[in-house]
């Protein structure tokens, strides 16, 4: 499978340098999630070039990985909306990630909400809808903005919620194959290989 993902932005201010840059843990990442031989592009954040990038590469997944928040670097946040608007042109599976999730959202017109207690810790999502998978997943937590279940983009359908506060942890497009998770796949965690099997069926 071709997969084409997002970077973030380092910023490194005694170099003079913005680095885009992706976590090596992506790689064994997707392997395991889609059960197969996965070919990953990077895309730079340089959103002139998404339609030639997609046009050359085929991918059949896009990826959009975590890391910054939205506004912290304005050239990713060009890049994954060109991203996303040539994954809906052409019906392109998508997987967003944390910011990638609130991406999605920004990008449908929803709002997103400063959250306290999810950076740095693990917690209980539950299936807020007959879906095919676990009532309940375990799953790491590192973001520190979120999405409530009101202010939800219209587009977007929830999956799992957060056991306390309700906050939407996991989201499908209603319409498009694209599937947002709030945690990240390629970080560590109790119950992440259940939550990542539970994606990974989604994606195949």
């Amino acid at each position: 499978m071709r997969v084409m993902i997002s970077q973030r932005v380092d910023v490194l201010p005694e170099r003079g340098e913005r680095r885009d840059a992706l976590d090596q843990a992506w790689g064994d990442t997707l392997v395991g999630m889609l059960c197969g031989r996965v070919s990953i592009y990077p895309m730079p954040n340089r959103p002139g070039d998404v339609d030639e990038a997609v046009s050359g590469w085929s991918p059949s997944l896009i990826v959009l990985s975590g890391g910054n928040d939205i506004g912290d670097a304005s050239e990713r946040d060009a890049t994954e909306a060109a991203m996303l608007s040539r994954a809906a042109a052409d019906r392109i599976p998508v997987l967003a990630v944390c910011r990638g999730m609130q991406m999605v959202q920004h990008y449908l017109g929803g709002s997103l909400n400063r959250m306290t207690g999810h950076i740095a810790t693990e917690h209980v999502v539950k299936a807020v809808s007959a879906i095919e998978g676990p009532a309940e997943l375990l799953v790491n937590s590192f973001h520190a903005w979120g999405i409530s279940k009101c202010s939800l983009a219209r587009d977007l359908e929830a999956l799992y919620c957060h056991a306390d506060d309700s906050s939407v942890e996991a989201a499908q497009h209603a319409t498009l194959p694209w599937l947002c998770l709030m945690w990240h796949p390629e970080r560590p965690g109790k119950g992440m290989t259940v939550a990542n099997g539970w994606a990974g069926n989604w994606l195949r």
